[in-house]
């Protein structure tokens, strides 16, 4: 028994040994942020290096520098016309604008992304996955001057010792840089053959638009990327939307417990039917214009 017990101690011993050992070992390096989300859903990012971000800035860089030779060889003579004695004070706010307002507006208006960050496949998100706003933009872009010096050198420097590769600005405003991944989810073809379409005895006037088609289409094309509850619970919210305006008054057993088929119903129904109106439009004008009996003959 004393045996069996000292084998338990040193068991347990050695396993507290091996995780002080590895929690006492420095963490790698790593591009990936994840992020948990309310919902506890896992939101993973690709963060941007600093070779990626330094490129951006370069094409920023020249960008910016053939705006400031626009504005010095037209803007500046025109403004000596105009308001002499003041053109080197305008021509400074508009440098100070160049520099500062064009990565604000950039990033505050155009989804975190200049035009260099746009080439490079890079973006400015906040920490928490949501997209940058006014505000974070501009804290961010005032605090460049500090991150600017030597070159970018502070900034560079920055990036290196945060986890995140976060510069002055991001830890200022809570950004970080992340790239951008284009997926593209594969698709099942769904057949319509097989789905009944909507009795028009059980259904009002209501028409869905376009978009709404479009977006069941895509929604029942990718339903297998969901586990079956997931897709039924965020079908079922449309589907009780449509079945209201639709004043359906079928099975309600097949909004309610079968809200993927009765998406496809509709889809089926509408779809269906706007080809049916436009062949009848068709039709109609090739007859009226003789083109039907040429057709006939």
């Amino acid at each position: 028994m004393a045996t069996v017990t000292s084998e338990l101690e040193q068991t347990q011993n050695s396993a507290v040994y091996r995780e002080e050992v590895y929690s006492n070992q420095p963490q790698k390096l790593s591009l990936e942020m994840q992020i948990e989300t309310p919902e506890n859903v896992i939101l993973t990012y690709q963060l941007a290096g600093p070779a990626q971000r330094y490129l951006a800035y370069l094409i920023d860089l020249m960008i910016r520098l053939m705006a400031l030779f626009g504005l010095w060889v037209f803007v500046t003579p025109m403004l000596s016309i105009v308001l002499p004695g003041t053109a080197i004070g305008l021509l400074l706010v508009l440098m100070f604008l160049n520099t500062w307002g064009y990565y604000t507006i950039s990033e505050g208006f155009f989804k975190g992304q200049s035009i260099g960050k746009h080439f490079c496949g890079i973006r400015v998100i906040r920490e928490g996955g949501y997209p940058i706003t006014f505000w974070p933009a501009v804290l961010r872009n005032l605090v460049r001057s500090a991150d600017s010096i030597l070159f970018y050198g502070i900034g560079i420097t920055t990036m290196l010792l945060t986890r995140r590769f976060q510069r002055l600005g991001d830890l200022a405003a809570g950004t970080v840089v992340i790239q951008e991944r284009s997926l593209k989810l594969p698709r099942k073809p769904v057949i319509l053959d097989k789905i009944k379409p909507l009795d028009k005895n059980e259904i009002g006037s209501f028409l869905p638009r376009d978009e709404v088609l479009s977006l069941i289409d895509e929604f029942i094309g990718r339903r297998h990327v969901l586990t079956y509850e997931r897709g039924h619970a965020l079908a079922g919210i449309l589907a009780q939307n449509l079945a209201e305006r639709l004043h359906y008054t079928g099975d309600e057993k097949k909004v309610t417990h079968y809200p993927m088929a009765f998406l496809a119903a509709v889809y089926k129904t509408f779809s269906f039917s706007q080809e049916e109106e436009e062949q009848e439009v068709v039709s109609e004008y090739l007859k009226q214009s003789g083109f039907g009996e040429f057709h006939d003959e």
